[in-house]
């Protein structure tokens, strides 16, 4: 293969037999497919000392091997086997690390060759030979074996699957169940934010149920969402807990998350009067459409409000939550051999791939919540013809094409194409993102916080008490939009490990961003209505609570009149005669 890279690399000559080349890269293949065809029929004999027939994997081909092993393994070394077993597992782990290698630095040098001399016999040569030889065909062979492996070495250790994979040096069997719990884990995070923006707002006489349309006596206070999230904490907890010790309970490890996205299911569609009823017939109400008013996903086909607005844009930071549940379903339809699931021996699932569409998937899924908004500005724009909110659905056609190039990016790099074609959609996703990011900026500041407009960069009147929360607020959104940006590429890097850890760490942190967003877009709000007058709305609404709270507050201040008074008489006792009682005259004290 030097050969092949010192021909490439040539410049003095640029009329370079091709045929020269791929002479070389054949020669270069051979033994690379003679070596790990040699490697493989190796394993495949070693395995048949242990009883282990190299067949398809099938629950009763398994269990059948396993008790023949079992017979032939009770006159043996148990503490030797065991040991074979483990060096044949890193043979193998090693040897599909050599297949992989390989197939990338052919698939690599070629794609150099086409981008040099502008031609496509690289490629033809990968879709000829390459595609053809043993490190495509039998790219999944290595993994095939070693599964069959850990199997047996889950035999030999009794069932404890901890002990086996740890003999056999591999990764946490939890990792990929544990994957499934990121989705709801920023559902929970978003809850804990959500009542905290609800105490920023009584405190800073935020009228919050004017602005959603709330029932001014029937609403939850931040209270109820830190009781809330509170309660499905602890249910988090539990889960993952029992999913990295499922001994415990005697439910298989991959059930877990399953039945906690099934608990959330239930507690949101439950139609019993528990569980805050009322504000949860609000949140689906909003969701779904019905001949009842403006819903969100109706859009653009009905009229839409501040909630439904407000609530499409919580989505947008939500999308990882909606990844989470594609990766949810791919993981039980495609990974999950419900059939032998009960069994000890069952094998591990250890990937969320759904196969090549995937990263088609997630820029649809990504597409998803900025697309309610898009159609929600464009029914704004027919309603009122303001060009305003054409702009607005700018902005969130911007995040398409961010979506999009990442997308083409992605696909590019994965397939190994042409390194101009590669750097093209990476180089305009960038320009995308920085346009997109400047754009949103712009808008969170000037228009949906209403700042930029004097008093600094702020505005004329505050509502919150320091001047020093809007600047840090600032700062942070121009931060978190681009980190935000920057999670739309990595999410859909599914073979990077480092990418998934960056995603892992962003996802929360974009929701932190829409917690800091609502505590200022509804600030704004608040002073759009003093503006204008909405101190007051359904009056007539209200007089209707009129008789029954009437009632309520006579009580009150019957029982309140009857405490003043006791306590005053007791002062009476006391020489009162020129004194006063809390800054009032005796003589004046209104129980008197």
């Amino acid at each position: 293969m030097e050969e092949a890279v010192h021909l490439l690399r040539d410049d003095n000559n640029p009329k370079q037999p091709r045929e020269e080349f791929f002479r070389s890269c054949e020669q270069e293949l051979n033994k690379v497919n003679h070596f790990f065809s040699e490697k493989l029929s190796e394993a495949h004999s070693r395995l048949a000392t242990f009883g282990i027939e190299a067949r398809e994997v099938s629950g009763s081909e398994v269990r059948g091997d396993i008790r023949h092993s079992c017979v032939k393994r009770r006159t043996d070394n148990i503490k030797h086997i065991k040991m074979a077993v483990g060096e044949l597992h890193l043979s193998l782990a090693f040897l599909q690390k050599y297949q992989e290698f390989n197939y990338r630095f052919f698939c690599k040098i070629t794609v150099m060759y086409d981008s040099k001399f502008a031609s496509e016999h690289g490629l033809k040569w990968r879709n000829e030979r390459l595609d053809a030889s043993l490190l495509n065909t039998e790219q999944n062979k290595c993994e095939h074996l070693m599964s069959k492996l850990e199997i047996f070495m889950l035999q030999l250790e009794g069932g404890d699957k901890i002990r086996a994979m740890k003999r056999l040096d591999v990764p946490p069997i939890g990792s990929t169940p544990l994957q499934l719990y990121k989705g709801s884990f920023l559902l929970i995070e978003f809850l804990f934010l959500m009542g905290l923006n609800l105490y920023c707002y009584s405190t800073s006489a935020i009228n919050h149920t004017l602005i959603f349309g709330l029932d001014p006596r029937d609403h939850l206070s931040h209270y109820h969402i830190f009781e809330m999230a509170g309660g499905l904490t602890v249910c988090w907890c539990a889960s993952v807990l029992a999913s990295l010790h499922p001994p415990v309970l005697s439910i298989p490890q991959q059930l877990h998350p399953l039945l906690f996205y099934s608990f959330l299911l239930v507690l949101l569609l439950n139609p019993l009067s528990i569980f805050y009823a009322e504000a949860r017939r609000w949140l689906t109400v909003m969701m779904v459409a019905s001949n009842t008013g403006c819903k969100v996903l109706a859009a653009p086909f009905q009229p839409v409000g501040f909630a439904e607005c407000w609530l499409a844009d919580q989505f947008n930071s939500l999308s990882p939550l909606f990844i989470g549940l594609r990766d949810l379903l791919c993981f039980y339809a495609r990974q999950i051999n419900w059939t032998d699931m009960w069994s000890a021996n069952s094998p591990y699932a250890v990937s969320l791939d759904c196969g090549w569409y995937s990263i088609a998937v997630h820029c649809l899924i990504q597409c998803f919540p900025p697309w309610l908004r898009f159609a929600q500005c464009l029914r704004c724009f027919w309603d009122t013809g303001h060009m305003l909110h054409l702009l607005n659905a700018g902005k969130y056609f911007t995040v398409f094409l961010m979506v999009t190039f990442a997308g083409l990016y992605n696909m590019a790099r994965e397939r190994s194409s042409r390194v101009m074609e590669v750097k093209v959609y990476l180089y305009m996703w960038a320009v995308v993102t920085c346009m997109g990011v400047v754009v949103t900026v712009s808008w969170d500041l000037k228009m949906d916080w209403g700042l930029l407009h004097g008093n600094g960069l702020l505005k004329e009147e505050l509502l919150y008490s320091h001047q020093l929360y809007y600047y840090a607020a600032m700062l942070a959104d121009v931060l978190l939009r681009v980190s935000w940006a920057i999670n739309i590429l990595l999410a859909q890097m599914k073979d990077s490990t480092a990418a998934a850890t960056a995603c892992t760490i962003l996802a929360p942190l974009e929701v932190l961003r829409r917690c800091i967003w609502n505590l200022f877009r509804l600030e704004n709000e608040q002073l759009k209505n003093c503006e204008n007058c909405c101190a007051v709305r359904d009056f007539w609404s209200n007089l209707k609570h009129l008789e029954k709270d009437q009632d309520e507050e006579n009580h009150k201040i019957t029982s309140r009149a009857k405490t003043c008074c006791l306590h005053s008489r007791k002062q009476r006792t006391r020489k009162m005669e020129g004194k006063t009682f809390g800054g009032i005259n005796a003589e004046q004290h209104p129980c008197i």
